[in-house]
């Protein structure tokens, strides 16, 4: 439990970091400034994607100023965090939606002002933005049990354990899954849980599976978040460790590598905040952007995983997530 624990305090001192860093930027001068509302750091992976922006806004002299909010996954404050932005006089909102859509009156009113809103990392289901960037988490969900389904030839008992519920990542990467387990009558969904991409709860929710039924064939998880502690139940449990899911989670990597197990691994970047900077002064500056920028991965492949994992770094570290200098990675 204490492993889990530590990135509480690791996410109170990256928020003092955002405050100092983004502070330091904060004399007014001329150039872009850079409303940033975030759904939160209350994982790991949103703790590298806020790194991320922090060393993207560094490469950019034309952004005068950021203004940083988390919204500690509520869609009632994400609603007050933007108000508070627009209020602040920025040039163009990034966001990334606490739920799909009950901060849709937000990104309305801030598109309605005049300023481009750069949406990423997680939908809205409202057409008033100017642009949405993502690796497709349907097409993550999708790719996922596809893979999972082909391992159990199409047959056996399943697990399935997603993210917040009502955010876009989790349900396009819960109904990707959905579209492909339904096509193999053979595989036979023992149960679906929301898990907050918490590993305690998850494990928790492994464990009561556990007990509930007497055979368990793969688990899908839209997240290492998930699988990993999902795994960690079941070798405590004495059960069979079997075929799973996970993003670039470390943990997972370590996991299905020490334990000479199959897995499968789909990224989701979370340095795709980077780009949302990127995209966001373009549209400053007057560019064009289309409505949907994919970002394309490469999948990892059980016979991958042994080269892919980083068995030095911690286990809450995102891997590929890390190309920046050392001052910005977090201290995990």
């Amino acid at each position: 439990m204490k492993r889990y624990l530590k990135i509480a305090a690791i996410i109170v001192v990256l928020l003092l970091a955002c405050a100092v860093f983004f502070a330091g930027r904060g004399e007014k001068k001329e150039g872009i400034v850079i409303g940033f509302s975030n759904a939160s750091v209350s994982n790991s992976w949103r703790v590298f994607m806020v790194a991320n922006f922090n060393y993207e806004v560094t490469l950019h002299d034309e952004i005068a100023e950021v203004h940083y909010t988390d919204a500690q996954d509520k869609p009632e404050k994400q609603i007050a965090d933007v108000d508070d932005l627009l209020v602040k006089g920025i040039d163009v909102l990034i966001i990334s939606p606490a739920v799909q859509d009950a901060v849709n009156p937000a990104l309305e009113k801030a598109y309605d002002s005049g300023i481009p809103v750069i949406v990423f990392d997680r939908k809205a289901t409202t057409d008033k933005y100017t642009t949405f960037i993502e690796t497709s988490n349907y097409e993550m969900g999708k790719g996922q049990a596809e893979w999972l389904a082909k391992e159990l030839d199409y047959k056996g008992n399943i697990v399935m354990l997603a993210g917040f519920a009502g955010s876009g990542p989790a349900e396009d990467r819960l109904r990707g899954a959905l579209d492909v387990f339904e096509q193999h009558p053979g595989i036979n969904i023992l149960g679906q849980q929301y898990t907050d991409w918490s590993p305690p709860k998850a494990k928790t929710v492994m464990e009561a599976w556990i007990q509930q039924f007497d055979q368990i064939d793969g688990i899908w998880a839209g997240s290492g978040l998930g699988s990993w502690p999902a795994l960690e139940a079941l070798k405590e449990a004495g059960r069979p460790l079997v075929p799973s899911t996970s993003e670039q989670l470390n943990a997972y990597a370590k996991f299905v590598v020490k334990n000479n197990i199959r897995g499968f691994i789909y990224p989701f970047p979370a340095w795709q905040s980077r780009d949302a900077v990127r995209y966001a002064i373009k549209a400053v500056q007057g560019e064009k952007l289309p409505k949907y920028i994919e970002i394309p991965v490469d999948p990892i492949g059980p016979d991958e995983i042994k080269d892919y994992v980083q068995m030095d770094e911690s286990d809450f570290w995102w891997v590929g997530d890390d190309q920046m200098p050392a001052e910005f990675l977090p201290e995990l």
